[in-house]
């Protein structure tokens, strides 16, 4: 896609599945990042966090929620992750209970919590091709997340590193210091900045790493270009033709996020974005089947 870099090398529009394929099987699970790849996805999107003994594990929320969690020893429902072992998280069912708002989502009955280093495993043998988006959440207003942010950073380096996946992979947050950090630690993987609507890009933003929004720069696009992304991943009510063109003259591809709408899905390829992160990968592959994105 106009020599940017990545899933794009190759001019393929790019068709992520959001926390594996949270709208067909329960997010984040072996059995979610499976349907994503049985429905022919070129990437897949995930969530990372630290456990107390220092195991990153891929999950999306700081505490055990109860419309998610189901205990099966000691009730640690409400508990924060990174005040919990591996151990600990791994008593907990984490795939018999769907998400009312999903109503296409199936159960993966006693699925557990796993290890970046086990999803990465069973990606690489199920589909070995597709792209890792792998997104670190740190929360830079929070001073426990943001003392471990090297530390998370380090260890899922090492594990893409292990795995031999550094060069399929984009390092993604929307803390932008976490992209700073990985260009100092590992400036050849790709790092993509996440951008959240009203949220990132505004005035005094914590979220923006060096970048000071109107004051170092003045458009999200050159302010992700200057922490070091190559790709942009805004929420996709921000992104338009306009939009496409600032990042594109910025050197990013554009991966809006999380377009579950297929009218949408449309607007956007028009646009010109390079990718779409779904809930519903088949659901994007089929509508962009018939489309020519542009600049493919």
């Amino acid at each position: 896609m106009g020599g940017r870099p990545g899933p794009w090398a190759t001019g393929r529009f790019d068709v992520e599945g959001h926390r594996g394929a949270k709208g067909l099987v329960v997010e984040n699970t072996l059995e979610s990042f499976a349907a994503a790849y049985d429905a022919g996805v070129t990437g897949v999107e995930l969530d990372v966090r630290m456990t107390a003994d220092g195991a990153v594990v891929v999950w999306h929320d700081p505490v055990l929620l109860p419309g998610k969690c189901l205990p099966t020893g000691p009730d640690l429902v409400g508990a924060r992750v990174a005040d919990l072992t591996l151990a600990q998280l791994r008593t907990v069912d984490v795939g018999s209970q769907t998400l009312p708002g999903f109503p296409e989502q199936q159960a993966a009955p006693g699925a557990r919590i796993s290890t970046l280093d086990e999803v990465l495993a069973h990606g690489r043998e199920r589909a070995p091709h597709v792209w890792w988006t792998v997104e670190l959440k740190v929360n830079p207003t929070d001073p426990a997340e943001s003392a471990t942010r090297r530390d998370l950073l380090e260890r899922v380096l090492a594990s893409l590193h292990a795995a031999g996946l550094e060069r399929q992979c984009l390092i993604h947050s929307f803390d932008w210091a976490v992209l700073e950090l990985s260009a100092q630690l590992a400036p050849d993987v790709l790092r993509s900045a996440l951008v959240e609507s009203t949220v990132t890009w505004a005035p005094g933003s914590p979220l923006t790493g060096s970048v000071r929004v109107g004051e170092t720069h003045d458009d999200v696009c050159e302010g992700a270009a200057a922490v070091g992304a190559r790709v942009i991943s805004p929420e996709h009510v921000l992104v338009d033709a306009d939009f496409v063109a600032r990042a594109h003259a910025a050197g990013l591809a554009v991966l809006p996020w999380t377009v579950n709408d297929p009218a949408r899905m449309v607007e956007l390829v028009e646009a010109g974005v390079d990718g779409i992160v779904s809930d519903y990968p088949d659901r994007a592959l089929a509508t962009v089947a018939g489309l020519t994105p542009v600049g493919a």
